[in-house]
C-alpha cells in the first residue's frame, strides 16, 4: 500500500489546487482523477464557454457594427469548426500546464476512478493508496430531466460544447445562469432560441434593474422566454439543452462509505472545510452554494492552510464571493442587492452611474447598463456593487477589494482611475440617490 500525507480525489479547480499548495509545504500528495486534470471548469464550463462567448461576440460586432466603425466587407462567413479548434488547442495547452505545474511541485497524479473504502484508504485500479488526510474534490455534473432523455437532440451543456456544427434552432429549458449565457451565445450566431423557465423572473438574486437591463437584451436579440412555464414542449427545435443546474457528485467515489453530514446534497463542512469525519474535507461543488471555479481556488487555500498549520487563517465569506454572469450584457455582483439592503437597514444609500455618461464605453459604443454602489449612510460601509455593461466581469474585481478591505464610500472616493477608462465607471463622486 502506498503511504502519503493527504489524498486529493478530484483534479478540478479546488482539487489540483490543493494539492499544489500542500505539495509546496513538502507534504507528500496524491491526486486522483478519473478524466482530465481541470475538471469541468476548464473542459465543459468556464473555459470553453468563455471562448465560444468571444468569437461570439467578435461575430456579432463584425456583422452589426462594422459599417459604423467605416469598415465594409462583401460578406461574413462563420466557420464553428474553426472555433471548435481553436478551443480544443487552448484547453490542451491549460491542461499541460496544470500538469506541468503539479509534477513540479512531486505531486503524484493518478488517473482512475478512486474508490473510497475507509477515511484513509483508496483504491484505483490494482493499487491501495493510505492517506492520513483525505480532500474530496469531486465536483458537480448537469442536472438531467428524467422526462427529458439525453440523446442526438436533446443534451446538456457537456454534450452541446462537443456539437462539431450550430444547430438550426435552440430549445433551453431553465433560465438560469447556464441556459442565459448559451442563449445569448447561440442568438449572437443567428441561431432562433427559445428559452422555458419554470419560475416567474429571470435571475431571481440579482439586482432588479440588472435583471430588467438583461430582459430587455434578450428581446432586442430575438430571444424569445417563456416564464412561469408548468410544463415544457418541444416545438421544432432542432436542437433542446437542458439547463437546469449541476447536481454534486455525492454519489460518486464511495463517499457513502464515509457516512458524512450532508444537506440538501452538499457535504457539511465547518469553517476550514472540515467534515464531519476529523481526517476528512470537502471543497468546490461539493460544499457551497455558490459552485464557482474561484470558490474551490479559495477553499483550496483554506484547506491547505489548515493542513499545514497556519494559524489566523481567514475563512470564506459568501458575503465577499463575486458573481460574474457572461451573458451580452455581462453582469458581476457582490455583496447584498438593493432590496437585500432594504431589508436589513434603514439608513441605504445608492450611487448609480450610466455607462451613457463614461467616455470609454461611447468610444467603444456599448453604452447599454450601468453600475451601481450600495452603501450604508451612517457608517459609509460598502454592501454591494453591482456591474451590467461592457466587461462587468472583469471590472467587478475592484469591487471584490472594496469588499475584502472593508471600505467605505468615503474612501473608494479618493481613487483616481485613469482617463479614458471603463474603470471611471467607479468614479462616485457624485451625490447619492
Amino acid at each position: 500500500m502506498k503511504k502519503f500525507d493527504v489524498l486529493v480525489i478530484g483534479g478540478g479547480p479546488g482539487g489540483y489546487r490543493s494539492a499544489f499548495h500542500l505539495a509546496r509545504q513538502g507534504k507528500s500528495v496524491a491526486l486522483f482523477e478519473k478524466d482530465k486534470l481541470g475538471g469541468s471548469c476548464l473542459h465543459r464550463g468556464c473555459i470553453p464557454t468563455k471562448m465560444m462567448q468571444v468569437a461570439a461576440n467578435h461575430y456579432v460586432t463584425l456583422i452589426q457594427e462594422s459599417k459604423d466603425w467605416g469598415i465594409e466587407f462583401d460578406a461574413v462567413r462563420l466557420n464553428f469548426h474553426a472555433i471548435i479548434q481553436r478551443l480544443q488547442r487552448t484547453v490542451s495547452i491549460l491542461e499541460r500546464g496544470i500538469q506541468s505545474l503539479l509534477q513540479t511541485a512531486n505531486v503524484e497524479i493518478i488517473h482512475g476512478e478512486a474508490m473510497i473504502r475507509e477515511p484513509h484508504w483508496v483504491q484505483c485500479g490494482l493499487e491501495d493508496y493510505q492517506g492520513e488526510k483525505l480532500i474530496l474534490a469531486t465536483g458537480s455534473r448537469p442536472r438531467q430531466i428524467p422526462s427529458w432523455e439525453l440523446s442526438e437532440t436533446v443534451v446538456t451543456s457537456d454534450e452541446l460544447l462537443l456539437k462539431p456544427k450550430l444547430p438550426k434552432s435552440l430549445l433551453i429549458i431553465g433560465g438560469g445562469i447556464i441556459g442565459l449565457e448559451f442563449a445569448c451565445l447561440y442568438a449572437h450566431w443567428g441561431v432562433p432560441v427559445r428559452i422555458s423557465e419554470i419560475a416567474a423572473d429571470l435571475l431571481p438574486s440579482q439586482d432588479a434593474e440588472v435583471r430588467q437591463i438583461l430582459l430587455n437584451a434578450l428581446q432586442k436579440m430575438g430571444v424569445v422566454l417563456e416564464l412561469g412555464v408548468s410544463s415544457v414542449h418541444r416545438q421544432d427545435e432542432e436542437l433542446v439543452l437542458i439547463a437546469i443546474g449541476r447536481k454534486t457528485n455525492i454519489d460518486l467515489a464511495g463517499l457513502q462509505n464515509l457516512h458524512l453530514q450532508i444537506n440538501q446534497e452538499r457535504v457539511t463542512t465547518n469553517e476550514y472545510l472540515q467534515t464531519s469525519h476529523p481526517d476528512v474535507f470537502a471543497i468546490g461543488d461539493l460544499t457551497t452554494r455558490y459552485p464557482y471555479a474561484h470558490t474551490a481556488y479559495e477553499h483550496a487555500r483554506i484547506v491547505s492552510q489548515y493542513l499545514g498549520g497556519a494559524s489566523n487563517i481567514k475563512p470564506l465569506n459568501d458575503q465577499i464571493i463575486p458573481h460574474v454572469i457572461f451573458t451580452s450584457p455581462e453582469i458581476a455582483s457582490i455583496g447584498w442587492t438593493e432590496f437585500q439592503a432594504r431589508q436589513t437597514s434603514h439608513s441605504v444609500k445608492i450611487i448609480k452611474k450610466n455607462w451613457a455618461a463614461n467616455s470609454k464605453a461611447r468610444i467603444l459604443g456599448k453604452i447599454q447598463g450601468f453600475s451601481k454602489v450600495i452603501y450604508d449612510g451612517i457608517s459609509g460601509k460598502i454592501l454591494g456593487c453591482h456591474l451590467v455593461g461592457p466587461s462587468a466581469t472583469d471590472l467587478i474585481g475592484e469591487a471584490c477589494v472594496w469588499m475584502a478591505k472593508n471600505l467605505t464610500i468615503e474612501e473608494i472616493q479618493t481613487v483616481l482611475h485613469p482617463h479614458p477608462t471603463l474603470s471611471e465607471i467607479f468614479d462616485y463622486q457624485e451625490q447619492e440617490m
